[in-house]
Parts: structure tokens; C-alpha cells; sequence
């Protein structure tokens, strides 16, 4: 019946238009009848543009249904009606980021501050903003700022608290969030929030996070997150007897989390529980078969109790899994070397690019960078015989590696020119060999023959 006469009201309003003062549109906005608001736009004249309220009831119906776009634009219109509303420019900020134009916003939320500096919604959306951005300094100065309006605030300490985390800063987190929490105590997720930075922390803090579930569980009684937390807590305090029975408690009620289960599974273990631990690890196991730890606990547990077999198995698993990733290691070394090289210390950059190839000799580009700083134009200018015997391994190195990949032989003639002062200052010395040394020290030679068969693969210019 309602819903009969909502429509009947919306369809004797249409019968108005062209009468735009008789209608409020600001009152169907504040009743969330945001289509109601927008279909009746659509019959304004263009003389309705230069309406304040109108502009800004539509644009309220818009952000409203989640057209941020069209908001943007209706509240620009009112913007120019009003170009110091800080109700506008609040709203522009807040669409702007929605929009996810984090500089726009950020233009807006000032231009508001310009004006008043102690506008909460301003600073407040400023400060969410930075911490969203990652600028964890900016949101803790607002936030700061805020606290000292209202320093009893704890949703302000919480955010607070947040910001400190991100900042890998966990025991000026733990102040905000008991400063937070000893204000809002019913809370759950903040309680939860808390007792996990205590936990991070550990020590003292551990221990002391046990009293902060039992107080949030007194205000939340059979809350499955803080019985969670409990649970974590009883096991990093080793307590593991009370851990199991918490933690089976939560499995009875259906929680097959995969928290749950593994730490469920290996308080089971650790207090020697070990045919029991099998089920809830082994669940574990089939949701992360990539824990290392899980592979251990489970492996273990089945080699004293029923299946070596398999245990054989989850072991070598579990300990595949602790060894890095040789695609990652591989990175840091690149990584490592490019900062060597910028840093100028050209040795320790050649040392880790050659070590680099050596981990994977498809990639040709560490033997490149190490072909180009010691590279010269003929051996006369290497500084000594050490340099000049590096600088002659590296490019017969790279000439080879890169005729073996099969690319442009082109990009090789400058290293030809190189090759052939090296041959020729041989053949004028009467020498048959020429000693050279890798990136790693060890030391090799070279024939003029096998030289002078790689130089012959290369052309003699870009023209060849």
C-alpha cells in the first residue's frame, strides 16, 4: 500500500512539470527517491540550469544511485553558482575520489581548508584519503590534528592505530587501538585489531592479549572472530591444551576456516595429540598445499603415527617449499648489480650480473651490461693486464652466448673491431694463446685460431 501511494505521489508530480518551484526535490532526495528525482529532470527547461537547489538535488540523486560521473557535473554547475560553498566542494572532493582522481580530491578537500581549517569532513576525508594514496604521514598529521578537537574519539585512534601498522610501527599501534578500544569496548573488530598487533608483537604483549579477549568475549559473547583471536592467542602463548579445546570447539560449530584448521591441527600436535592433529592439518593442507609449515606438522604427525609413506612425501614437499624462488633470488641479484653499477662500484656490478647469467644463461642481457663497461676500443687501453684479460673473457663471452641465441650478428661489429685488435696484437707479439679471466677469477685462455674463427661469425660493420 506504501508503495502504491509513493508511486501515485511521483505520478502527480509529473503531472507538474514545467512548474519546478511547486516541487521539493530536496525532499525526495532525502527520502532516497533518487530515480524519482533524476526522471523528473529530464522535463526541466533549460532555465532550471541556473538553479541552485535544483542543480544540487540532482546531483545528490545521482551520487546517490552511484553516477558519479553525472554528480561530478551537476556539482560543478553548482559550483559555479557558488565557488566558496564548502558543502560543493566537500561533495566534489567525495566524488572525485570515487572517480578515483586522487589529485582532484585532494585540490578539493584544500580549496574547503582554505576557507576553514578546522572543517572535520575535510580534514577527516583527507586524512582517508593520504592513507589509501600510502602517504601514512600525511593521514597520521590530519589525524593528529583531529585528536586534538577530540582526543576521546575512537574511530580517530583506531585510523590512528592503522596508519602506525602500515607504518611498521606496532607498538605505537597497540597505544592507539587500547586508547580506542578502553572507549568502545563493545566493539569486536577493534578488540580483534588489537589483539592481533599484541600478537605481532608478542612477549609481554601476548600474554596481555588473553585478559583483552576474555573483556571483548564478556561484550560479545560466542563471537566467532575474537574465539579466533582467543584460540591464536592461547597457541602463541603455548598453551596448547586450552588452544585445542578452543579450537575444536569452533570445528563442532562448523568453522572450517583455514586459520582454524591449521592452528587447530598444530596446537593438536604440540600437545603430543598427534592422530588427532592429522584430520584438521591434513583439511589445511588441501586448502594450501604450499605451507611449508602445514607439510611439516602434517608429515611429522603421520610418520609417528600410521602412513611413513606419505610422510617421506610431504616432507621433501614441506622442505621444496622453504627453498627461495630461484626466478625471485635471480631478481635481487639483477637488482643488487643495477644498484652496484649506478653507484658506480663497477667490480661488485660485474661480479653479480655474471653470477646472474650463470643462474640463468638464457638471459643475455647480464653479459650485455657487463660487455658495455668493459668494453674499449683496443687493448692498449685497458688500465692493466688483469682489466685487459677480464675485458677480453667477457666479450668472447657475450659473442658466443649471442651467436648461439641466434640474433641480429649486426649489434656484434663493434665487439668484432675489439676481437680482431686483440688477434692482431697476438699475431704481432708471436703469441699462439691469450689469457683471460671471468668475472668470477677463474682463469682460461684462448687460442688466435678460435679466435679468429669467432671473429670471422661477426660482420665487419652495420652495412654487412
Amino acid at each position: 500500500m506504501r508503495n502504491l501511494l509513493t508511486m501515485l505521489s511521483i505520478i502527480l508530480c509529473f503531472s507538474s512539470v514545467g512548474k519546478a518551484q511547486e516541487i521539493d526535490l530536496q525532499t525526495w532526495v532525502n527520502q532516497k527517491q533518487y530515480t524519482a528525482v533524476i526522471r523528473y529532470a529530464g522535463n526541466l527547461s533549460a532555465a532550471d540550469s541556473t538553479d541552485y537547489a535544483t542543480m544540487n538535488a540532482i546531483a545528490q540523486a545521482y551520487e546517490g544511485l552511484l553516477n558519479y560521473r553525472e554528480a561530478f557535473g551537476y556539482y560543478q554547475y553548482c559550483l559555479q553558482m557558488d565557488t566558496t560553498n564548502a558543502d560543493i566542494l566537500n561533495a566534489l572532493a567525495r566524488i572525485t575520489t570515487n572517480l578515483g582522481k586522487a589529485s582532484d580530491a585532494e585540490y578539493y578537500f584544500h580549496k574547503v581548508l582554505a576557507t576553514d581549517s578546522t572543517n572535520f569532513y575535510a580534514n577527516y576525508q583527507l586524512a582517508r584519503l593520504y592513507f589509501q594514496l600510502g602517504n601514512y604521514e600525511g593521514a597520521l598529521e590530519k589525524y593528529d590534528y583531529l585528536l586534538e578537537q577530540n582526543e576521546e574519539n575512537p574511530t580517530l585512534l583506531r585510523n590512528q592505530g592503522d596508519c602506525y601498522m602500515r607504518m611498521e610501527n606496532p607498538l605505537a599501534a597497540i597505544s592507539s587501538y587500547f586508547q580506542a578500544y578502553g572507549l568502545n569496548r563493545e566493539n569486536a573488530g577493534l578488540a580483534s585489531t588489537l589483539i592481533n598487533a599484541m600478537l605481532r608483537v608478542g612477549g609481554d604483549f601476548a600474554a596481555e592479549a588473553l585478559a583483552i579477549c576474555d573483556t571483548a568475549l564478556s561484550y560479545n559473547p560466542g563471537n566467532r572472530l575474537l574465539e579466533q583471536n582467543k584460540g591464536m592467542t592461547f597457541y602463541f602463548n603455548k598453551k596448547y591444551a586450552e588452544a585445542d579445546t578452543l579450537y575444536s570447539a569452533l570445528m563442532e560449530k562448523g568453522d572450517s576456516s583455514y586459520l582454524t584448521l591449521k592452528y587447530g591441527g598444530a596446537s593438536r600436535y604440540y600437545a603430543g595429540q598427534y592422530m588427532r592433529s592429522i584430520e584438521p592439518l591434513d583439511a589445511a593442507y588441501q586448502k594450501d598445499t604450499t605451507s611449508a609449515e602445514v607439510c611439516l606438522l602434517l608429515g611429522s604427525a603421520l610418520g609417528k603415527t600410521y602412513d611413513r609413506k606419505r610422510a617421506y612425501v610431504l616432507l621433501d614437499k614441506a622442505e621444496e617449499e622453504m627453498q627461495p624462488n630461484p626466478f625471485l633470488l635471480n631478481q635481487l641479484t639483477l637488482f643488487r648489480a643495477e644498484t652496484f653499477q649506478k653507484d658506480m662500484r663497477f667490480q661488485e656490478a660485474i661480479e653479480l650480473y655474471y653470477q646472474s647469467w650463470k643462474n640463468n644463461p638464457s638471459r643475455l642481457d647480464p653479459l650485455w651490461r657487463i660487455s658495455s663497461m668493459t668494453f674499449r676500443n683496443n687493448p692498449s687501453e685497458y688500465e692493466n693486464d688483469n682489466l685487459r684479460q677480464r675485458g677480453l673473457f667477457i666479450q668472447v663471452l657475450y659473442a658466443t652466448e649471442f651467436l648461439k641465441s641466434g640474433g641480429d650478428t649486426v649489434q656484434l661489429f663493434f665487439i668484432r673491431k675489439l676481437l680482431e685488435s686483440f688477434y692482431e696484437d697476438a699475431f704481432f707479439r708471436a703469441i699462439t694463446e691469450l689469457p683471460m679471466i671471468a668475472p668470477d677469477g677463474k682463469k682460461s685462455k684462448i687460442s688466435v685460431i678460435d679466435l679468429r674463427s669467432l671473429i670471422n661469425q661477426i660482420p665487419s660493420g652495420p652495412a654487412s
